[in-house]
């Protein structure tokens, strides 16, 4: 009994510690996808998809720890999704390359019997295109086709790219706007506390355990907040 109480108190110190930098991860990987949005050359926007896919990896790395096992249903694991996001990232950032001859891309038909043959040619079709409406269609159709062999919740990143191509269709060179509910939160706490400060009537005891019941309300409110947000798709922005 000695022995368990130890290690069931490790478990729950190493999850805790999983998930804080599972969240520090998703942090960073949400603003390099925010440069995504104001980078013009395709080397810049290259680099930052690897750099989304490195992340990404890490991502996969660090939720089994610290959320489990979350299948999908067709049984595969959210590190296999976070998986496969990072390799259509790179993907991704192959054809931004190509698009610059900084790396060749071969043009060859693929075989007639290849059961991959629509998505290899959509690939090659997106190495060759620039214009950002044509790259974000493309990318569109090759999230269906990469769905079939990866699913649905790996393929979605492409549709985060198609995004950011059509923002940058439309002639917007800006990040868009994000809100970060923790972030809010803590301002808003931050607010309450100092009104709490200054409220008349209470005595030190009183404002102690209005604080107390403030920070407790807020500590599940985030613990809800970060709960929900590792288990959501890593792409889910």
């Amino acid at each position: 009994m000695l022995k368990t109480i130890p290690d069931a108190l490790r478990a729950r110190i190493d999850r805790s510690a999983a998930r804080r930098r599972y969240a520090d991860l998703q942090d960073t990987l949400d603003e390099t996808f925010d440069d995504l949005y104001v980078a013009q050359d395709h080397d810049d926007r290259a680099a930052l998809q690897d750099r989304a896919a490195q992340l990404t990896e890490q991502l996969a790395e660090t939720h089994t720890a610290a959320w489990g096992r979350d299948a999908d249903s067709d049984g595969r694991p959210m590190a296999y999704s976070l998986a496969g996001q990072a390799a259509l990232l790179r993907q991704v950032a192959a054809t931004e390359r190509a698009v610059i001859g900084a790396v060749p891309w071969a043009d060859a038909e693929p075989l007639l019997g290849d059961e991959y043959r629509t998505e290899l040619l959509a690939w090659t079709e997106l190495a060759h295109t620039s214009a950002p409406d044509r790259r974000a269609s493309c990318l569109r159709r090759l999230r269906s086709l990469a769905a079939e062999h990866l699913g649905d919740r790996a393929a979605e990143v492409l549709v985060v790219l198609a995004k950011v191509e059509e923002h940058r269709a439309g002639g917007c060179i800006e990040r868009p706007s994000r809100y970060r509910l923790s972030r809010v939160l803590i301002g808003a706490l931050m607010a309450v506390l100092a009104v709490v400060g200054v409220v008349p009537g209470l005595d030190v005891l009183g404002r102690i355990v209005l604080w107390a019941v403030i920070l407790g309300t807020t500590y599940v409110a985030l613990c809800v907040y970060v709960g929900i947000r590792g288990r959501a798709q890593g792409v889910n922005r």
